[in-house]
């Protein structure tokens, strides 16, 4: 038991985002009923031994904070509304990206890993131009996560695409900021346009 309390427990669901730069997990601790104390101390430990900067929680609010300050653990506080309400996102991928381009390993988690931090992370990359398209963001995004986007996401991938907005050229291969396990992005058009509910590539998966 010592030596479990020692390494903590890897939080749920971590995936890599920006090898090394950028992560997403489900919240620390576990979410809604499944939520326990024990767990949050044992996974916030392993957030810290494997050298996280910051814990950006996108929850609407204030859940896991106080665990965070007793911890000592770094963390952002960037609480997302709903799909329509981009300028909270965009305000999120600011910060996001300004940290990342200095070098600190963030680690990012809403309640779960569901649409709504799908939604997010297939905006984040339409708005850093990485993708030039929404089904495009959408399908790589699916691609990572292994799972299919579903309508919350897809609507906040579409308000981000209809404020036009973009931060620019994303990282080119073997900078700091490339994608970890995502493909490269295509070369389709400009054209912002939902696809369909089960890209082509998952259908052998069934």
């Amino acid at each position: 038991m010592r030596g479990r309390w020692a390494d903590g427990i890897q939080p749920r669901n971590l995936i890599w985002v920006v090898k090394d730069l950028l992560a997403i997990c489900e919240r620390p601790g576990g979410y809604g009923a499944n939520h326990r104390a024990v767990r949050r101390t044992e996974e916030i430990i392993w957030i810290r031994r494997h050298d996280f900067d910051c814990i950006v929680s996108l929850l609407s609010g204030p859940h896991n904070l106080h665990s965070y300050e007793e911890h000592e653990m770094p963390y952002l506080h960037l609480p997302l509304g709903d799909a329509a309400d981009v300028a909270a996102t965009l305000a999120a991928f600011e910060e996001i990206t300004r940290r990342v381009e200095a070098g600190e390993r963030l680690l990012v988690h809403h309640e779960r890993v569901d649409d709504t931090l799908a939604g997010f992370l297939a905006g984040y990359w339409l708005w850093r131009g990485r993708y030039r398209d929404v089904p495009s963001a959408l399908h790589a995004t699916e691609r990572l996560l292994r799972r299919p986007i579903g309508q919350r996401g897809r609507e906040t991938v579409l308000a981000i695409a209809g404020t036009g907005l973009t931060r620019g050229t994303a990282p080119t291969a073997g900078e700091p900021g490339e994608p970890a396990g995502e493909p490269a992005p295509g070369d389709a058009g400009a054209g912002v346009e939902e696809p369909p509910a089960t890209p082509a590539w998952r259908t052998g998966d069934r």
